[in-house]
């Protein structure tokens, strides 16, 4: 998980972490998983799909003697497809976007909550989460932030960060979106949110493998 960062990248965007929390008195909160979900009906999707594709291409270079070869042969390719439906790249050809956005929508809710919210007793909270399965972003923010930041906003930081993912710069692309979020904060706000110079979370990126 952490080698789609260099080392001296994860240092670089917890400094820029840590001097928007104490910018803003905003708590933000970075994560990046492996994947939202492990997606068992992308793999069985796979398998039943791959295995009837090579069971047809299997049966009109070759001659099935007896009737029940063709079910068994059928049979088992879907299981060593079901098998390889496990890989990553197997399981990316059976996603649909639908299930993409609601699985990374859900975790984003729940990561927000778990290692945000409900650690915090008074500051304004922010999230940033990347999902490397799906190549999906989620920025997420508090009803207080909401006031000020709306979801076409938040869209933009999305959009800053894909444009430096592409190229492989993660870590401009996370400085660059939290550098376009405090400006943000700061000016919509008229400077900190919170005067407290206390952080609540944790200042480092929380690197998840589910």
């Amino acid at each position: 998980m952490r080698n789609i960062l260099i080392q001296d990248d994860v240092a670089l965007v917890e400094s820029r972490l840590k001097q928007f929390e104490s910018n803003t008195g905003c708590e933000l909160l970075l994560v990046i998983t492996n994947a939202s979900d492990p997606y068992p009906g992308a793999s069985s999707r796979f398998g039943l799909v791959g295995g009837f594709v090579v069971s047809f291409i299997f049966s009109y270079y070759l001659e099935f003697h007896h009737s029940w070869m063709w079910p068994a042969s059928f049979f088992v390719l879907c299981l060593f497809m079901t098998w390889l439906g496990r890989f990553s790249w197997a399981k990316k050809m059976a996603l649909s976007d639908w299930e993409i956005k609601r699985e990374c929508r859900e975790k984003a809710i729940e990561y927000f909550h778990t290692l945000g919210t409900s650690k915090v007793s008074h500051q304004a909270t922010a999230m940033i989460m990347i999902s490397t399965l799906e190549k999906n972003i989620q920025v997420m923010v508090d009803e207080k932030l909401k006031t000020q930041i709306t979801q076409v906003e938040l869209d933009d930081l999305i959009e800053i960060m894909k444009i430096h993912f592409k190229v492989g710069d993660m870590a401009t692309g996370l400085i660059n979106s939290i550098t376009k979020l405090e400006a943000k904060i700061l000016n919509d706000f008229g400077g900190k949110v919170s005067q407290s110079h206390v952080s609540e979370l944790s200042d480092t990126i929380h690197f998840r493998n589910n």
